[in-house]
């Protein structure tokens, strides 16, 4: 059965995320029949000016709920919800970050109708210190991540893929500079796209490139210091026949990346994290490494076997497209 919900939702985010997700939440969000007005704060303002934007928004455009895509806080500490506005509108929250602060919480917290987090131990956490019911709710993939499934006749030139920030986290140097050594040693075509190091001037870019060999020499023979859009995102994600994910320290649970590269039938190796109640199984929807050893030998072993590796992104795309995914995350917490 269909759900037409038909309401006018306004969802607050920042400037960071509307870029990377604000595409993926209109869509899903029109799927149910809704509305959808993105409010992108601006910190260069005070809470005090935003928080009269968003009313005025709120009083123009009919909203029936707000959706915050995190717990939005100023630069002077200040967060950005408040009594007038919770006494004014439904406020839901789903957290796309983990929830560092978690003794700061206490003032403003309950103004939240409901709350969901991509974090298991934010929920647990919160009900631990503020007697405050929420819901693990992942990050799963938007429509256009699963639209279009790889078929036999889309072409696979990359043999390992990741894409992904890397300066200033030592887990993924790491991790990638020892896969490097292997696709170097094995002769496997690997690339890692991302923001490796700053690009503003040709100097930082000399500069940084120099620095980055001397310190990573595997790993700086495959990586571009290159951002795309989601929609080449999508396509490197079906160029490539093992598509890496490597968690922030920090996240216990599963991240949007890892839905998002199977939702086209794409095979996704990832780092072992805390599925929860997921209905995902190893070795059947994707799979696994715990350490750097197993990674390594997972990938000669998936490089070897086309056949198993193709049956697990089909399983794995299939699992998306039928629940992992934002129209039904969105159907959940506006229904």
């Amino acid at each position: 059965m269909e759900w037409v919900i038909c309401m006018n939702v306004c969802m607050v985010t920042t400037h960071q995320n509307f870029g990377i997700f604000s595409d993926s939440m209109i869509a899903a969000n029109t799927q149910l029949g809704n509305n959808t007005d993105m409010f992108v704060l601006d910190y260069s303002k005070s809470a005090q000016v935003e928080r009269k934007r968003l009313l005025t928004v709120i009083e123009d455009k009919k909203i029936d709920v707000v959706l915050f895509l995190n717990d939005f806080r100023f630069p002077d500490k200040t967060f950005f919800i408040n009594e007038m506005i919770a006494g004014k509108i439904d406020c839901r929250l789903w957290g796309w970050d983990a929830m560092r602060e978690m003794n700061d919480l206490g003032g403003h917290i309950h103004l939240y109708s409901q709350i969901y987090s991509f974090e298991i131990n934010d929920i647990i956490q919160l009900e631990k210190y503020y007697s405050v019911r929420g819901t693990y709710l992942p990050l799963f993939a938007g429509p256009s991540f699963y639209a279009s499934p790889r078929t036999s006749e889309d072409r696979q030139d990359i043999d390992i893929f990741f894409i992904g920030t890397i300066a200033g986290i030592p887990k993924r140097l790491d991790i990638l500079e020892t896969v490097a050594k292997l696709a170097c040693e094995k002769n496997y075509n690997m690339l890692v796209l991302g923001r490796i190091w700053h690009s503003h001037h040709w100097y930082q870019r000399l500069i940084g490139k120099l620095k980055f060999k001397h310190k990573y020499p595997y790993l700086s023979k495959f990586v571009k210091n290159k951002v795309l859009a989601p929609h080449d995102v999508i396509k490197y994600y079906k160029r490539s026949k093992i598509n890496l994910n490597i968690h922030l320290d920090g996240h216990t649970c599963y991240n949007c990346r890892t839905f998002e590269i199977m939702g086209n039938d794409n095979f996704v190796l990832s780092d072992r994290r805390n599925k929860c109640d997921l209905e995902l199984e190893e070795r059947r929807h994707f799979d696994c490494y715990e350490d750097n050893r197993e990674l390594i030998d997972k990938i000669q072993y998936y490089l070897e076997h086309e056949y198993e590796r193709n049956e697990i992104a089909k399983a794995g795309g299939a699992i998306v497209r039928g629940k992992y995914n934002l129209v039904s995350s969105l159907k959940y917490i506006f229904l």
